[in-house]
């Protein structure tokens, strides 16, 4: 975990059951309808003043899922990959953290709670 300044970053990932109804995309692909069942997603919410890049990281390769801004919320799907995954938070401006790695499968919501 990188820090600067006063700047402390606690990052929660809960990986929650499904438990019926799914979040609708946002981001790039938000018209391409709802989600497929084989997707995963992750409702991350920001509650730090920065701005940041959330990242996919499968396999050592380093996929963008999207932008957050600061105070606020969005949701973001990706395809279940076959091995392990792990969550990379890159603040505009202001360092970052990697998240331990989690087995995920499809249908998963992750929530990731950045404060």
């Amino acid at each position: 975990m990188t820090t600067r300044g006063p700047l402390t970053v606690i990052a929660a990932l809960v990986l929650a059951a499904q438990l019926g109804g799914c979040f609708g995309r946002k981001g790039a692909d938000s018209e391409a309808g709802p989600q497929s069942q084989a997707d995963v997603t992750i409702e991350v919410e920001n509650q730090n003043f920065y701005d940041a890049r959330i990242f996919l990281l499968v396999f050592g390769r380093r996929t963008l899922l999207g932008h957050i801004a600061g105070h606020s919320t969005e949701v973001f799907s990706f395809e279940a990959p076959p091995d392990d995954i792990r969550i990379e938070v890159d603040f505009i401006g202001a360092g970052g953290f990697v998240t331990r790695g989690m087995r995920v499968s499809a249908g998963d919501q992750l929530h990731l709670l950045i404060q």
